[in-house]
């Protein structure tokens, strides 16, 4: 009884340090999907594999397969892999906007990720294909483990408001839904030339919105893809990125600059102050904006407080209300209107019989912009 006690417990033992084996997995960081050649998917992994103790460094690759289906991908790149894949660190969805133009990542999406518990962490982006090249330009010896790339969606939303932030989660409910569409980060390598903007004209959206990038990593994200439904409609560089996350109250800190009447340029950096207040009723919206305001060299700014408050205020009220347009011409709610639907009803049967996305397309908003001035002697973003 001894001998097959000891034997089952060194059975045990050598189960928990095979289990333990690092090598024996490589982790799926970054996921893309684009338009196959021969198939209808071309499926992209980023895979890390780390070392068996601290001072190895952390290997990465970049692995892709043609297939018609997540799985079907999975599979052919999971018998061809050295390690076992595994998706528990993944942070990272990469949509190619040749699908997201037409909406065919929806078939794919849905089979893919019917797990919400797996996928709950995954950040979403659209970039513009290769994505092999835009997955690759992320990577750098000075980040191997990628820990930049998982965080620097967020934080750019947050601390520049140039670019959108939005999980897998969000982008199910805009796109499955038909309350509001959504708004995700844009991205490319920064050689890859102009972007036309939603308003017109071109910009580089994916490189802080009117600057060709050079650094060390070669891909940039900045700027948002904007959908209608499961389809992608246009591009916001990240000037019209931040103005619709002052109305989705996503927004929290960037920089402005405006152009006066006689060439002077004012620029300054806007803080959200409140949560922006919305009402819809019959057809139109009130939004009322309240931001704060810290000009750059206030000294130079070539007009008085009060009316330097009014000249933002106005300035901004007429870009809120173009980028509303373009969206609406678009046939995007992106800014969010259709979350307040439900107020026009008194029961849950006539707010779910109402057809939002055709009310959308009539939908007259009124803005309205507070602008308090301050000065913010320590200014995090610049530190």
């Amino acid at each position: 009884m001894r001998r097959i006690l000891i034997l089952f417990g060194t059975l045990l033992l050598l189960g928990c340090m095979q289990s333990k084996n690092i090598d024996e997995y490589a982790y799926v960081l970054d996921i893309g999907v684009e338009r196959g050649t021969t198939m209808p998917y071309l499926v992209t992994f980023v895979v890390s594999v780390p070392g068996g103790t601290e001072e190895m460094t952390v290997k990465n690759a970049v692995i892709s397969a043609e297939a018609r289906s997540f799985g079907e991908a999975y599979e052919t790149l999971n018998a061809s892999y050295p390690s076992r894949l595994s998706f528990s660190r993944a942070s990272l969805l990469v949509i190619g906007e040749d699908l997201a133009r037409t909406g065919e990542q929806e078939a794919f999406l849905d089979f893919a990720f019917g797990k919400p518990d797996l996928w709950q962490n995954l950040r979403v982006v659209v970039a513009k294909p290769p994505l092999r090249d835009v997955l690759t330009g992320w990577l750098s010896d000075a980040d191997p483990s990628l820990r930049k790339i998982k965080t620097a969606v967020g934080d750019l939303s947050a601390r520049s408001g140039l670019t959108a932030d939005a999980g897998y989660s969000a982008y199910l409910e805009a796109t499955q839904g038909d309350r509001f569409d959504a708004m995700l980060a844009y991205a490319g390598v920064n050689e890859y030339g102009l972007s036309e903007d939603l308003l017109g004209g071109e910009a580089y959206p994916y490189v802080g919105g009117s600057m060709l990038t050079e650094s060390l990593l070669k891909t940039s994200t900045a700027g948002s893809a904007v959908f209608d439904g499961a389809k992608m409609v246009g591009v916001l560089d990240g000037r019209h990125t931040m103005e619709v996350m002052m109305v989705t109250d996503a927004f929290r800190r960037g920089e402005l600059s405006f152009a006066t009447d006689e060439g002077r340029e004012i620029r300054v950096t806007l803080y959200r102050m409140h949560a922006p207040k919305i009402r819809l009723s019959k057809g139109r919206a009130e939004v009322l904006i309240s931001l704060e305001a810290d000009p750059y060299l206030p000294e130079s700014v070539p007009m008085e407080d009060a009316a330097l408050r009014t000249f933002l205020e106005e300035r901004i009220k007429a870009e809120l209300s173009d980028v509303f347009a373009a969206l609406r011409n678009a046939h995007s709610d992106a800014m969010g209107f259709g979350r307040f639907a439900a107020q026009e009803f008194s029961t849950v049967s006539e707010c779910e019989q109402y057809d939002w996305k055709t009310a959308y397309r009539t939908l007259q908003v009124d803005f309205s912009v507070r602008v308090m001035l301050s000065h913010h002697p320590s200014d995090p973003g610049t530190e």
